[in-house]
């Protein structure tokens, strides 16, 4: 990435205008961090730091401003991610006791993937200022992005109790107790995100997939569908719609949310997957498209250099579909032998075994037992 030039010092906007290249094309897709006292604005009203993802990135250039998803900032308030590091150990060098620098300097360290670093980083300005929320959810997304989400829930309750209108320590606390296994506490967190941002689509996703788990396949698909009202183009929402229609037997509209989903990201292996599989398995013919299943379930393969045992899966159930069963055969005995679950195993050799007699495998129509 080559990134646009932009100078470190701290000057005003006026000062330095001359120094902003003028070829929009050099910001665009290019991420950034804010400067020293840099202001976001919307509609000429100060957006407050806690609602701009860090870092963010430049999808749209009009004049001196950029705009960051949230709200616009001025070129000449932004250091290039690359640089950040540099940048604010500069700025703490000379301002020693401003939070502020250790806690950009945290998220510069987060960027370059370097997690020490920026808890150490988070902890000096929780030091110098006791009351930094910001700083206690930056410390609480590297704890939990390290595996400790016990210390990553602490620092989001201080966070929230700092700042009870806090959407993104509410909404990274509900994330953090999902994958706690604790649903009944990351719905309350997602409801309470939805609350605060009746506009946040990936707080109605999130519940969705808790909905789903709890069996709630209503809710589920309602708030899946609210989040694509909000994000027309949420292919993990439609992804997840899918699904559940899917195992309820919505295979028309099940087919529609995938096909869409792939639309969107072609390149989504899971969604293309689910594709596949729903085409060459449906209980109900109607649906069931074996040479379509088996060209989104080669190009999965080849992705995977023939390695992933459940794309070989689907692979071998796309080409008994579509009568190949000597292909099934091939695909279903190499898909074993990638086989990692051995809970599995008999699934999948009940299946070559179909193959072999020349039979199709179709999944059981919905509210019947498997046999």
């Amino acid at each position: 990435m080559n990134w646009p030039e932009v100078s470190f010092a701290t000057e005003s906007s006026a000062t330095l205008m001359s120094e902003v290249p003028v070829d929009n094309q050099k910001w665009l897709g290019c991420e950034f961090m804010a400067k020293p006292d840099a202001t976001f604005l919307l509609d000429d009203i100060e957006v407050p730091h806690t609602n701009i993802d860090v870092p963010f990135t430049v999808s749209k250039v009009e004049g001196n401003r950029l705009w960051v998803g949230e709200a616009w900032i001025n070129k000449v308030e932004v250091v290039p991610v690359a640089d950040a590091a540099t940048f604010y150990t500069e700025y703490v060098r000379k301002h020693p006791d401003h939070a502020w620098g250790y806690m950009n300097r945290g998220l510069a360290w987060c960027c370059l993937d370097n997690k020490d670093n920026a808890i150490t980083d988070f902890t000096q300005a929780i030091r110098l200022d006791s009351k930094y929320a910001i700083a206690y959810y930056n410390r609480g997304n590297s704890w939990a992005d390290n595996g400790e989400f016990d210390k990553a829930i602490r620092d989001f309750n201080e966070a929230i109790r700092l700042d009870p209108e806090y959407v993104r320590a509410w909404y990274n606390r509900g994330v953090t107790l999902y994958e706690m296994d604790d649903v009944d506490q990351a719905l309350k967190n997602f409801t309470e995100v939805i609350r605060l941002d009746p506009k946040n689509a990936a707080a109605f996703n999130d519940r969705g997939v808790i909905w789903n788990f709890k069996g709630e396949v209503d809710k589920a698909i309602q708030d899946f569908s609210k989040a694509l009202w909000l994000k027309p183009d949420y292919d993990y929402a439609l992804y997840n719609r899918g699904d559940v229609r899917n195992r309820t037997g919505a295979y028309s509209l099940a087919i529609n949310d995938y096909s869409e989903a792939i639309r969107l990201d072609p390149k989504d292996e899971a969604t293309c997957n689910s594709l596949a599989w729903l085409l060459a398995t449906c209980p109900d013919a109607e649906f069931r498209d074996g040479t379509q299943a088996y060209i989104l379930a080669e190009q999965l393969c080849e992705s995977v250099a023939w390695e992933d045992a459940y794309y070989l899966d689907t692979l071998a159930a796309a080409c008994a579909e579509a009568g190949d069963f000597q292909q099934a055969v091939k695909y279903q005995e190499l898909s074993i032998k990638f086989l990692d679950k051995t809970e599995d195993r008999n699934i999948f050799m009940n299946r070559l075994a179909l193959y072999r007699e020349g039979q199709p495998y179709h999944t059981q129509p919905v509210g019947t037992e498997s046999k």
